[in-house]
């Protein structure tokens, strides 16, 4: 951990062109959390020190208007990257404005993504994190998202990394065991539980996000977010091992 108490597992080597780390948050359902996850993700580097940058893909383009609020309080450390949204995602499109991002980009994707759509993001994506919320309709919509994620030409060809997040959880309940049982059974990692709070909320809209608030009760919530960046920092240096033995 650092010296203003935000999570640092391992120290971070400068960034490299080619070296970049792409963070891909989807889920084809709406509401699960893909935009608290993204910003307060971003946040979190941003506030460690880590030039991050964020792209957001939502029609509803919620991050974008969260980075907005940011620049107005004068907070820096998270890049934006704009994207038109008319016509259909090009892999060409997505990669030449990666190029101009740092050296992590987290990408706030659509909802109702479908195999075609997924396949350009997953080809510039090296990681994917799916938030899910534990009820009944929101796993069985996971589970036909990854499935469907499993199944494209990009997945077989080169298998991301993926791992689930469960969002604005409250407590344990049968729902989190059936939701670990279809892990499992997938073998992907269960990383983490966020539990609902109004401070998200309060982040949001002062555009910042949960770790950057005053109120010291915020950090009484950064264990749930460790095991999230935890995973993230060995992919990413399992990822950047395996290049440079290539």
């Amino acid at each position: 951990m650092d010296d203003e108490g935000v999570i640092s597992p391992a120290r971070v080597r400068s960034h490299t062109s080619g070296q970049r780390f792409t963070i891909l948050v989807a889920n084809a359902k709406g509401g699960c959390g893909k935009t608290t996850l993204a910003t307060n993700l971003a946040s979190l580097y941003a506030r460690r020190g880590s030039p991050v940058s964020l792209l957001d893909l939502d029609p509803q383009q919620s991050a974008d208007t969260w980075l907005n609020l940011r620049r107005q309080s004068g907070l820096t450390g998270i890049e934006s990257l704009r994207l038109p949204l008319s016509g259909e995602l090009r892999r060409a499109d997505l990669a030449d404005k990666l190029r101009r991002g740092g050296p992590r980009v987290i990408i706030d994707s659509p909802a109702g993504l479908d195999a075609r759509t997924l396949e350009p993001l997953l080809q510039v994506s090296q990681v994917v994190l799916v938030p899910v919320l534990p009820s009944p309709l929101d796993i069985r919509s996971a589970t036909r998202f990854l499935q469907t994620l499993m199944l494209t030409r990009s997945y077989q060809q080169h298998p991301r990394r993926l791992a689930v997040v469960a969002n604005r959880t409250r407590q344990r309940t049968v729902m989190f065991s059936q939701l670990k049982r279809f892990l499992q059974s997938l073998k992907i990692p269960y990383l983490a539980s966020l539990h609902d709070t109004q401070l998200l909320a309060q982040a949001a809209g002062e555009g910042k996000g949960l770790f950057e608030l005053d109120q010291g009760r915020a950090h009484a919530h950064l264990d749930d977010w460790q095991p999230i960046i935890e995973w993230l920092e060995v992919q990413r240096q399992l990822i950047r091992s395996m290049s440079a033995d290539r």
